[in-house]
């Protein structure tokens, strides 16, 4: 059940980022179709549902394999994504987007990395 929320939060992050990609640059080449794609209640609720759904696959993962950078890596991408969210509205969508696709990335590898050694911890022995 556990590598479920690594699956989830892999599944999460790259649609984060196909999302952030489509509303903010996009438009830049057809403008016409801005209108169409962006909604900020999306932004904000994808980034709360990483942020809320993350630790549930990385405290256990860390218990598991005790690897505190893989930690490191889940923690800067969500400084990121709730930089993104905080953002959002207040600077340009290329500047908030962009934030988010960094911390969406870098949950991308740590969730990556925590299926691969949790994986690993599961089949050593003694």
């Amino acid at each position: 059940m556990k590598k479920v929320w690594d699956r989830l939060g892999i599944t999460f992050s790259t649609a984060c980022v196909i999302h952030c990609i489509v509303v903010a640059f996009l438009p830049l080449f057809f403008p016409a179709i801005s209108i169409y794609t962006h909604s900020t209640w999306i932004h904000i609720a994808v980034g709360f549902i990483i942020l809320f759904t993350s630790p549930l696959a990385f405290i256990p993962g860390y218990r598991k394999h005790g690897l505190t950078w893989i930690l490191g890596v889940a923690v800067t991408g969500l400084f990121f994504i709730s930089m993104g969210v905080i953002l959002e509205g207040k600077v340009t969508d290329q500047t908030s987007h962009s934030v988010s696709i960094i911390g969406s990335l870098f949950l991308v590898f740590a969730h990556a990395k925590n299926l691969q050694h949790s994986h690993k911890h599961q089949h050593q022995c003694c």
